[in-house]
């Protein structure tokens, strides 16, 4: 079956440039898939453009990245864009990916309360490395942290089960951990603690399925970690 899937970021800062990378990456994917995609992005990632696209567009998959807090998502230099019980009703009868820090914990369960289908997100902040000179597409240090958002965002393209997104970044993330454990590299446990700490925040809410290995502990309060590498 044919989906129709909608991408939204903007690249401005460090985190998000790459973050341009990843969503370009879904994107593609899903078109490799035969889904129709349509992006936006910049200048274009803004409420009123997202409110058009939704309305036009009809997406049934949503994948919204960008800087966030508890309860809301954010665009070019920290605009709103998506808030709880502000205006999240816009995702009424969709399905979204908030490629974000800390959406899990307010946000996520909002979404699907104004009759979302299903929401995904992290409780905490969504931590990765990354290594001069910054070049998202060839640092080694940020891959596993793609992966974790790229493989599961089109794995539940393929199911069409939120399930299937959480054991897919869990497997995904088990892998690089175990690879990063056996490496001597100076910085393998930052990755190593990176990744254990954003597979433990990942979670969904869904009005068909059961989130499993919920833990309240994980929560913490922030924006993007980045552990900045300098040498």
């Amino acid at each position: 079956m044919t989906l129709r899937v909608l991408t939204l970021d903007s690249p401005f800062d460090l985190p998000t440039t790459y973050l341009a990378l990843w969503m370009s990456k879904i994107a593609e994917g899903a078109r490799l898939m035969g889904h129709q995609v349509l992006s936006l992005r910049g200048g274009d990632a803004t409420e009123s453009n997202l409110i058009g696209a939704i309305d036009s567009f009809q997406p049934q998959y949503l994948y919204i990245g960008g800087h966030g807090g508890p309860d809301i998502i954010t665009t070019t230099n920290l605009q709103p864009l998506i808030v709880a019980c502000q205006n999240d009703q816009m995702l009424s009868g969709r399905q979204t990916f908030f490629i974000s820090c800390l959406t899990g914990r307010v946000l996520v369960p909002s979404v699907v309360s104004k009759k979302g289908v299903a929401a995904a997100g992290f409780t905490a902040e969504y931590a990765w490395v990354v290594s001069p000179p910054y070049l998202p597409d060839q640092d080694i240090y940020a891959k596993p942290f793609e992966r974790m958002i790229v493989e599961p965002a089109l794995e539940v393209l393929r199911t069409g089960r939120w399930g299937s997104w959480y054991s897919k970044l869990q497997s995904v993330a088990r892998e690089e951990e175990a690879a990063w454990l056996q490496s001597d590299d100076h910085l393998a446990s930052q990755v190593v603690i990176c990744i254990r700490q954003d597979k433990n925040a990942a979670t969904f809410v869904s009005t068909e399925e059961e989130m499993p290995g919920f833990d309240l502990k994980t929560l913490v309060v922030g924006g993007y970690l980045l552990k900045l590498l300098l040498g």
